[in-house]
């Protein structure tokens, strides 16, 4: 079966890196499998960069791109929003791919690549299965990435919070418009990597009547495994003695991940240790800490840290985990996060809230600790409960099995094949 994926980047963040396993893992199954994407940065000649369209050169171009302009005349949000302004990529690039080049047609994050309209010419050029990848919700919205509660994106949008708007006829409200005149009669198959992207799919205005399938992301089971936690340590300068609490995001400020809620149930946790008899005491937890972070709130807990600034090494990403006797993630508005599949799949249990792909993976006693939402005194509890547990061992294999069933790349390549093999036949 022949795939043609398109995508903002080839390797260059999450959504990207999401992107790129997954297309190695159609590869490896013997599929054939390119990538068509604004950003290039890999050396893999099945991935091709396009070019911008040259109506969108010149004035033109500078005109949407230099910030001045932005700032003068566009609605400015309180979070990343999709103006949908971007330059459209030139269609040329498609000139020699023809339709029996092609079997399905995917698309992942293409924020900066593809307008709605430019999705539409590409379903009516390769008149194949089209399948949206859901990174974030924005595909189903007036373009908000997240919507931090707003309910707009189950009516029509308009009047949005994140762009500041009193308006019913906003931004928000026209990027919608734009996307039911132009997909909402398009045979589009979305795909929801975890069961929250599903409800939030199945909640929208716009898509929630269309066919909707959950496959998780595919993660490189190679990289990401178990391994000896003390020469884990050993390679990262970790002392072994120590209990290891693993943490990080790309950014820590993004509210999107919880850091607030992670440093006050730290502060709990540093309360229990001291307190409760028969657990670690303060003094033998050590925080590992990945992403681009301030410190300052991180300077108030009175745990040792380590940092590792910002990992774009799997390799050693995945050392981390393996070093480590759990890994907290705080993530309060996510779609994913990808990290915590990674941790589990490196036999390192999780404790995370009940939100995203958490509940999807993590079973409390068993594979890690499922928080109630935004609780940070029942995060601790969970923290706690994951630092001094008696079976240790068995979660850590328990982790592992649950997140190779569901995101070893052989298994999820063969769930993309078998669902376009089913459309292309003219399956439901």
């Amino acid at each position: 079966m022949r795939f043609l994926h398109f995508a903002t980047n080839d390797i260059f963040g999450g959504a990207a890196k999401a992107t790129f396993r997954l297309h190695g893992a159609l590869r490896d199954a013997g599929h054939d499998s390119g990538m068509i994407v604004r950003n290039r940065m890999s050396d893999d000649a099945a991935v091709r960069q396009a070019r911008l369209s040259l109506r969108h050169s010149g004035f033109r171009r500078i005109f949407w791109r230099v910030s001045l302009f932005r700032k003068l005349f566009l609605p400015k949000p309180s979070y990343f929003f999709n103006l949908d302004l971007q330059p459209e990529i030139d269609m040329d690039v498609l000139r020699g791919i023809g339709r029996p080049d092609v079997d399905a047609v995917c698309l992942h994050w293409i924020t900066e690549l593809l307008s709605v309209e430019a999705i539409a010419r590409i379903h009516a050029h390769f008149r194949r299965p089209l399948l949206w990848v859901l990174m974030d919700i924005e595909p189903i919205t007036g373009g908000c990435h997240y919507a931090f509660g707003c309910t707009g994106y189950m009516r029509r949008c308009g009047t949005c919070p994140l762009l500041g708007s009193t308006r019913p006829g906003d931004l928000s409200r026209r990027n919608w418009l734009r996307k039911r005149a132009h997909l909402h009669g398009l045979p589009i198959t979305f795909i929801a990597p975890t069961s929250w992207v599903e409800r939030r799919i199945r909640e929208s205005s716009l898509f929630g009547a269309h066919r909707v399938e959950r496959i998780p992301l595919a993660v490189d089971t190679s990289v990401f495994r178990p391994g000896d936690p003390a020469a884990a340590r050993d390679a990262l300068g970790i002392p072994r003695e120590k209990k290891i609490l693993f943490f990080g995001s790309s950014l820590h400020k993004d509210p999107r991940k919880g850091m607030s809620f992670l440093a006050e149930a730290l502060r709990i946790l540093a309360e229990r240790l001291r307190r409760d008899e028969g657990s670690p005491g303060v003094d033998r937890v050590v925080l590992l800490v990945a992403g681009e972070t301030s410190g300052d709130w991180l300077d108030a807990l009175p745990f040792r840290r380590i940092e590792m600034g910002y990992i774009d090494d799997d390799a050693k990403l995945a050392l981390a985990y393996q070093a480590s006797d759990l890994f907290a993630c705080p993530s309060v508005e996510d779609a994913g996060p990808m990290m915590i599949p990674e941790s589990m799949l490196c036999g390192t249990p999780v404790a995370a809230f009940d939100t995203g792909g958490a509940p999807d993976l993590i079973r409390t006693g068993e594979t890690g600790f499922l928080a109630k939402y935004r609780d940070s005194g029942d995060l601790a509890e969970g923290i706690l409960a994951l630092l001094s547990a008696g079976n240790a061992r068995e979660m850590r294999e328990a982790a592992w099995a649950a997140a190779r069933r569901l995101h070893a790349p052989d298994v999820v390549a063969a769930r993309y094949v078998e669902l376009c093999t089913e459309l292309s036949e003219g399956g439901p």
